[in-house]
């Protein structure tokens, strides 16, 4: 357990971040979308493409991932949902060596490719899906209820679907095997045991796509799709409550090389956490999932979970990495500089910190009010040297 120096100033950060996380979500220009290569897919097979292009989401522009990533393998989707041929023929015929002996993925339609950087791995972990989802209709969705049901009572059934899904493409093994882990009551309660214990640990695409799954544009899809496979409205509505009512806070925070700056980390927690206390092995994610476990319930927090960190994906590298603390809301005079209240105009804080577009929102916002200010010591330190 991570010693809280200053549980004030920890609670302020919570809050700014859980702030910036809703001007994220609130506005469908700030989410990422997929290329899809046709107008007809279904909300399943749409889900299928998003899953996969996370597989392949690894040390490459996500905006390459979404477009021309989307584009294929929403192709292969396509065809893997509709046509009877075994995944070893879909996969032939959207995986090939190019002239200088390189592989990538390509559409049958046009001449769009896509090469991953672990395209090899990655190749075989989409494969381990599609074989595995041979048992579920071809249908992620079918997959992901299967679990539902058959846990909806148990109070970690969002855990339990992400171990399932974990199994479904990262757990590397042939896929007669995971099918058996599946449907197997002890082998899967093995398996989770040991998942919760990793949960924090190379899991970002998995949280991910969860937390798309959870909010924002992907959610809306997400449960389109379980109106679609559902045997009538009834149960339908049943299960979209069930997938709605799991609680936000069993998400871990998807860790990446922007969440564990330490130009960010180290200067925002100095004076809040002790730094010397912290695990070398720790990264943000257990960090954060520590430090929300010790103040869980507190006042000020009940809208903050540890996936919200996430919006350091866009918060540093626009403002950390070029320095700018003299317009930083973490900073001592920061949101001064640059917030100028208007109803009916964008918020610029929140546009220049991360990128994201909001309407301003004048009454009772916590920015304005300071709850940010003066946090971070790398802005002190910038404004006491101008």
């Amino acid at each position: 357990m991570i010693e809280i120096k200053d549980r004030k100033k920890l609670i302020k950060i919570f809050e700014t971040i859980s702030w910036l996380d809703s001007k994220r979500w609130g506005e469908e220009k700030n989410y990422n979308f997929i290329n899809f290569a046709y107008d007809d897919l279904t909300n399943s097979e749409k889900i299928l493409t998003h899953w996969i292009c996370y597989i392949t989401d690894r040390q490459i522009p996500f905006e390459i991932v979404w477009d021309r990533g989307g584009y294929v393998f929403s192709e292969l989707v396509y065809e893997y949902s509709r046509e009877n041929l075994t995944v070893q023929q879909i996969l032939k015929r959207h995986y090939e060596q190019d002239q200088n002996g390189r592989y990538r993925f390509k559409s049958q339609n046009n001449d769009i490719t896509f090469a991953s950087r672990y395209i090899s791995d990655d190749y075989q972990s989409i494969k381990q899906t599609l074989e595995v989802l041979n048992e579920y209709d071809r249908n992620i969705i079918r997959y992901i209820v299967s679990i539902m049901r058959r846990y909806e009572n148990r109070e970690d059934l969002l855990l339990r679907v992400a171990c399932a899904l974990h199994l479904l493409t990262y757990k590397k093994a042939n896929p007669n095997r995971i099918k058996k882990i599946i449907n197997n009551d002890q082998e899967f309660e093995n398996k989770l045991k040991y998942f919760k214990q990793t949960s924090t640990k190379a899991k970002k695409r998995l949280w991910c796509c969860i937390r798309d799954y959870k909010k924002g544009f992907y959610h809306r899809v997400f449960t389109h799709a379980i109106r679609d496979i559902a045997n009538n409205n009834a149960e339908a509505e049943e299960l979209i409550r069930l997938w709605n009512s799991l609680p936000m806070d069993q998400i871990e925070l998807p860790g990446d090389v922007w969440n564990n700056r330490s130009v960010f980390r180290n200067n925002l927690f100095a004076e809040v956490i002790d730094m010397d206390r912290i695990p070398k092995t720790w990264g943000m994610p257990d960090i954060i999932r520590d430090l929300y476990e010790q103040l869980q319930g507190t006042e000020g927090i009940e809208n903050f979970y540890p996936e919200q960190f996430d919006v350091t994906f866009d918060f540093i590298p626009r403002m950390c990495n070029k320095k700018l603390c003299e317009v930083c809301l973490f900073g001592k005079n920061g949101v001064e500089h640059i917030c100028i209240p208007t109803e009916d105009k964008y918020c610029p804080v929140v546009l220049f910190s991360c990128g994201y577009i909001a309407r301003c929102q004048q009454e009772n916002c916590i920015i304005r009010e300071g709850i940010s200010e003066d946090i971070c010591i790398e802005c002190r330190k910038g404004s006491e040297n101008r």
